[in-house]
């Protein structure tokens, strides 16, 4: 294994990390939102951060199977990871300021 398909595997394992325990908080707060209002406010935004790491998930694993398989398509999902990496980190780092 490469070491660029080493590091698309650990970002694919951190995004899908994320993206679950998110997945998992938004079920919860979608539960208890009456309970406290101040749920309601953050829903939103953890919402958004849980949709950031699904598509980051999504991108992630892309890559990592076009590098692990030498599809054609590889260094295409390759350079989309990069981007999502850095729209992501800029969409997050705009939501939470």
């Amino acid at each position: 294994m490469s070491a660029l398909n080493l590091l698309n595997a650990v970002l694919l394992a951190l995004s899908a990390t994320f993206a679950l325990t998110l997945g998992v908080v938004v079920l919860l707060y979608g539960f208890h939102l009456d309970a406290a209002p101040r749920l309601r406010a953050e829903w939103h935004v953890v919402s958004q951060l849980a949709s950031v790491f699904v598509l980051l998930t999504a991108v992630a694993a892309a890559a990592f199977w076009g590098q692990w398989r030498q599809r054609q398509w590889r260094w295409p999902a390759q350079s989309a990871l990069w981007l999502a990496l850095g729209g992501s980190g800029w969409w997050m780092q705009r939501l939470l300021a």
